[in-house]
């Protein structure tokens, strides 16, 4: 049996190519290498606690805003369901859909294999992050007048103030998730945009975010 603290070990568990960029990063050092392998562990998993606060926040002021926005224009039921189809059917003919109701649709799904009840909450606690990426994006332009009030604390109401940073936490999100090296990725550029747009939101949340993360300690010990 390899030792857990040798080159073998790590290679029998976390596959020799995954491992050659760690070693190439570190000059061919393999203990430098095993160490920012643990390192881009920590700092992946630090990075979904602070996500899990800053999209859990992110839907609940999106959906507050979009309920307004469902109530002023006299709708009954809950903007979830688009019974109005403004998320709506594409254009480009019947069954196509635009990407925020596929979303939707996945998520009453996902709600359906659980055996939950098909309320609005379990929908919303179902979509993806892409969904509300979506939501703040190009494609719902027509929506953002209304969404951008969520914002009240940015410097500005231009959609990409709040949709660039939305994005490239969703593309960083993805790699995260796929378990990929991010020391090869602007780590504090993405903590950056998180907190930015989360005080945007809320400057107390920005703070209570960043009191409670690990991410800058483990920036600042990078190796």
């Amino acid at each position: 049996m390899a030792n857990m603290g040798d080159w073998a070990f790590y290679e029998q568990h976390f596959a020799h190519a995954r491992l050659q960029h760690y070693l190439a990063r570190t000059s061919g050092d393999a203990a430098a290498a095993m160490e920012l392998y643990r390192w881009n562990v920590a700092v992946s998993g630090a990075f979904w606690q602070s996500l899990a606060y800053f999209e859990v926040a992110l839907r609940n002021r999106l959906d507050d805003r979009m309920t307004l926005r469902h109530t002023a224009r006299g709708r009954s039921g809950h903007w979830v369901f688009d019974d109005a189809r403004e998320l709506g059917r594409d254009a480009n003919g019947p069954g196509r859909h635009r990407q925020p109701y596929k979303d939707i649709d996945r998520a009453k799904q996902r709600v359906r294999d659980n055996r939950k009840t098909m309320s609005a909450g379990q929908i919303i606690s179902e979509v993806s992050f892409g969904f509300w990426h979506q939501m703040v994006s190009r494609r719902q332009m027509a929506l953002w007048p209304d969404l951008a009030d969520a914002f009240f604390h940015a410097p500005n109401r231009a959609q990409p103030t709040v949709q660039q940073p939305v994005e490239r936490l969703r593309e960083f999100r993805n790699r995260n998730g796929h378990h990929h090296r991010v020391w090869s990725e602007d780590v504090q550029g993405r903590y950056d945009d998180l907190l930015g747009v989360a005080g945007f939101i809320d400057p107390d949340l920005r703070i209570f975010i960043d009191r409670h993360s690990l991410v800058p300690r483990l920036i600042a010990a990078c190796p």
